[in-house]
């Protein structure tokens, strides 16, 4: 039997509350994850920035002509929805290797383990800064303001990373336990991409193809964020799902996180 009773509940969400006052710690491991990353770089993080830049140029110029769409209008689409997939991508990926990749600490030191849930939170926010200058070029460009509805990005970005947490202590507990999660999350995620609204539009779809747009959780985060970033207000419905997902995400996670997360440093 699962642990639902208001002690277990209450135990995670001392946890999730204890992750965040460490925020020193994995605010510091965050920053040194992205620098090892591009150890010996002469640019370093900012490989992260001219990545994005090459998709903007090669895919856009491409799909812009494919989706007869102006460049105008297509690329700050791909531009914001890619680096918002990139950090949607990394938040599933990394998350189910939030614990098992942190064995060695997770054996030796006693933090709460959501710290390196927000670890792995922290280190994609700074890759999504990066990603973002690319971005601000595309604004000067073809001179798209996001203005007023901007301030829609911090409540959007609050949504995400609320699920990020969910979706980190969920897929680390059952990825330590089960190891065959790890092959499975980055095979679906490459499927994923694809019927997702990136290098597409929505309404490019119709018929029975529009379920890979009304089914797809994905999509809905995405434009959560991408509508204000280019200006525009995310719709009720966007806003009902993916506060919907939010909370029945943290209504699985919390009983299973609290039957077995004392058991994680055993599973490592």
């Amino acid at each position: 039997m699962l642990r639902t009773d208001g002690s277990g509940i209450l135990e995670v969400l001392r946890e999730v509350r204890d992750g965040w006052r460490w925020r020193e710690l994995w605010m510091t491991l965050g920053w040194r994850d992205v620098q090892t990353r591009h150890r010996r770089s002469r640019i370093g993080p900012f490989w992260n920035t001219l990545s994005l830049a090459f998709v903007a140029t090669c895919i856009g110029g491409l799909y812009g002509g494919i989706m007869a769409r102006p460049m105008s209008d297509y690329i700050p689409h791909l531009v914001t929805g890619y680096m918002i997939w990139t950090l949607l991508q990394a938040l599933v990926i990394e998350g189910k290797d939030a614990f098992v990749s942190n064995a060695s600490a997770i054996r030796e030191i006693a933090v709460p383990a959501t710290v390196y849930v927000y670890k792995l939170l922290w280190k994609n926010l700074i890759i999504f800064g990066f990603n973002s200058l690319v971005y601000v070029a595309v604004l000067g460009l073809f001179r798209v303001s996001p203005f007023p509805n901007i301030v829609f990005v911090l409540p959007a970005m609050a949504v995400i990373l609320l699920n990020g947490i969910w979706v980190g202590l969920l897929l680390g507990l059952v990825n330590v336990r089960y190891r065959d999660l790890g092959q499975l999350v980055p095979n679906a995620m490459r499927l994923a991409f694809f019927v997702t609204p990136i290098l597409w539009y929505p309404d490019s779809v119709s018929g029975l193809r529009t379920i890979f747009v009304d089914f797809n959780p994905f999509y809905y985060f995405i434009e959560l964020l991408r509508a204000p970033l280019l200006g525009q207000a995310p719709s009720s419905l966007i806003w009902t799902v993916t506060l919907a997902i939010t909370l029945i995400g943290w209504g699985i996670t919390m009983p299973v996180y609290a039957h077995w997360r004392r058991r994680i440093a055993f599973w490592v």
